[in-house]
């Protein structure tokens, strides 16, 4: 027989909270990966027009500095997701409505939002593509 907590409305709301956090952070990641993607080619097209591996060197850095800006969304998203998990099990409850995932929420290591797999696809692949562009170019 499954076991179900009854939810109070303070619980509710903070969960409410907690899910709108972690949904803007998901589509923020989503707006990033747009931008890089659409400002890597810009930069591809321009080297393309005049032969120089310059811009494509100036993409590499911008696909590195959203790389890193995405790094961050997805580990907030993770911490949130881990405040929302304590909150919603009810064990060991966090203060009433906090917000503050670094805190209360489940350890999240830098390395693991930067190498996981989504970013990897999506950062690791325009890198090393833009890499090999350098490479011909020059």
């Amino acid at each position: 027989m499954t076991h179900r907590r009854r939810v109070g409305e303070q619980e509710l709301k903070h969960l409410e909270l907690l899910q709108s956090v972690i949904s803007r952070l998901g589509s923020n990641s989503f707006v990033v990966k747009g931008w890089c993607i659409t400002l890597s080619g810009l930069l591809i097209a321009v080297a393309d027009r005049v032969p120089a591996w310059k811009p494509v060197t100036v993409s590499v850095a911008v696909a590195v500095g959203f790389w890193l800006l995405d790094g961050y969304y997805l580990r907030q998203e993770r911490l949130f997701r881990s405040l929302y998990e304590r909150v919603a099990r009810g064990e060991d409850p966090p203060p009433t409505l906090t917000m503050d995932a670094e805190r209360y929420g489940g350890p999240v290591p830098w390395p693991s939002a930067l190498l996981s797999r989504p970013l990897l696809f999506c950062y690791g692949v325009l890198v090393v593509a833009d890499s090999l562009l350098i490479l011909a170019l020059s």
